[in-house]
């Protein structure tokens, strides 16, 4: 299976996404399908502006309204991330907190590279508010500070598109639902029907064209393995049937 490769190490269980003081209900709702979505279940939110489990909370988060019912809410950011090994903030300005916290951010791929080296103690994504973000004392607190790269001339991302870009990455998850033919399986395809060409030759009209074609054709197709496969054991009893009428001549 092809994977993500910046985080094929990483288990979801490991992590916990923490919302500071969240104002929409309907962000709250997205980022629990996005957490359904990507495999992550822990959910804790920091005095939260509007209700957590609301109306529209639990509508925008379709099949994840287990993950709101089972969320924690607390009051302080020490306490949501009580447990954690690593806590990791977010901001979507890369110099915000420079002045005031000496923090640069690194790049998201950067981060899910440096997590896939720790194999163990669980890692908080620490998001903030919709309309200020993280405060510095927030910022401050966290062991790493991390950023979505972005057009720079519009850097700041909704909550829940942030979340969501950030779980996938981190994720692990295939990015392929196929295992692609390999050059040899393609080889083996091209030489059988190479044959199947030869054997028609007197009334093709350039067998030479067609196996170039067809050559060409298995290059650009992105085969996988199982179509490989099924093709090559078509064309291969086709063969094995030529031989027959050829041996009963």
């Amino acid at each position: 299976m092809i994977k993500n490769q910046a985080a094929t190490a990483i288990s979801a269980n490991r992590f916990r996404v923490v919302l500071v003081e969240p104002e929409y209900e309907l962000n709250i709702g997205a980022v629990a399908r996005a957490m359904k979505n990507f495999g992550f279940s822990d959910l804790v939110f920091v005095n939260p502006k509007c209700d957590p489990k609301g109306f529209d909370a639990v509508k925008y988060s379709k099949h994840a309204r287990d993950l709101l019912e089972s969320a924690k809410t607390a009051k302080s950011l020490a306490t949501a991330t009580k447990g954690c090994k690593i806590t990791v903030g977010t901001t979507g300005i890369l110099y915000r907190h420079w002045d005031q916290t000496f923090r640069t951010p690194i790049a998201l791929r950067s981060l899910a590279a440096k997590l896939g080296k720790e194999k163990e103690g669980k890692v908080a994504l620490i998001f903030g508010n919709e309309g200020i973000g993280l405060s510095e004392k927030d910022v401050s607190a966290c062991d790493l500070l991390m950023a979505i790269p972005a057009n720079k001339d519009y850097p700041i991302l909704n909550l829940s598109h942030a979340v969501a870009i950030v779980l996938y990455e981190l994720s692990g998850i295939n990015t392929a639902y196929y295992t692609p033919a390999g050059e040899k399986e393609k080889e083996h395809l091209i030489l059988a029907f190479s044959g199947l060409a030869d054997h028609y030759a007197n009334v093709l009209r350039n067998p030479k064209k067609v196996k170039v074609a067809f050559r060409r054709m298995v290059g650009r197709a992105m085969l996988s393995d199982k179509e490989c496969a099924s093709i090559l054991g078509i064309l291969r009893r086709t063969e094995r049937e030529l031989q027959k009428k050829r041996a009963s001549r």
